[in-house]
């Protein structure tokens, strides 16, 4: 019988996020569990609350996931409950165990970051009026794998201040060189110096009204 190690220990690790339900020996969906199962379905790229739900659902009769679960039966919470459980998870506790877990398939040699919208994050206006979240994604270009996120407000503001954020987190950039890609509105030179102080290189857009950036930028072709 397969071992399946990698993702024992991911659902290992997923045990670790508290889970904000106060009878837990009343349970009836293990949160680690519900997680595992949404994490794969977006890997498979079911990106839309419908969809992950649908692949839970599809893939409960999975055996490799019953011997990951090391049970003979896998119940799926119904659309509603898997909507509230989701929505009340820790989501720092949760990108914490991403982190430490993708960070040992990544190289972070080069790195780009850009901002996007969450389709289908308020699960079509069925359970929330809220609208659509925004996230800031850091993605390894070499291995194409999204290794780290900050969640924004519905702005273009914040998304400054998120990078700005992200650089100060602990383990999320390699202390090795690193190049750097981002969008003009991240092109800010606090962000910039950062980057130039922890000896990394980037690829950055910069705007023609963006004068200083623009001496800074040929200042530094020239070294």
């Amino acid at each position: 019988m397969k071992q399946y190690t990698k993702a024992k220990a991911l659902l290992e690790s997923l045990k670790t996020i508290p889970d904000y339900r106060v009878d837990i020996g009343k349970i009836q969906y293990p949160l680690a569990e519900v997680l595992f199962m949404v994490i794969f379905a977006l890997l498979k790229g079911n990106t839309k609350f419908k969809e992950i739900f649908g692949w839970m659902v599809y893939n409960k009769e999975n055996p490799i996931l019953k011997d990951i679960f090391e049970k003979d039966e896998i119940e799926i919470p119904s659309k509603s409950t898997l909507h509230d459980i989701l929505t009340n998870t820790d989501n720092n506790a949760l990108e914490k165990v991403f982190r430490q877990y993708f960070s040992n398939y990544v190289k972070k040699e080069n790195v780009a970051i850009d901002g996007k919208w969450l389709n289908g994050s308020d699960a079509n206006g069925q359970y929330t009026n809220e609208c659509h979240k925004a996230i800031l994604n850091i993605l390894d270009k070499d291995t194409k794998i999204v290794f780290g996120h900050k969640f924004m407000a519905k702005n273009k503001a914040n998304e400054i201040s998120a990078l700005k954020q992200a650089f100060d987190e602990d383990n999320l950039f390699s202390d090795e060189g690193q190049i750097f890609s981002f969008d003009a509105i991240q092109t800010q030179t606090e962000i910039l110096n950062n980057i130039d102080n922890n000896g990394d290189k980037y690829i950055a857009k910069v705007k023609g009204n963006q004068k200083e950036l623009k001496n800074k930028k040929l200042k530094l072709l020239m070294i």
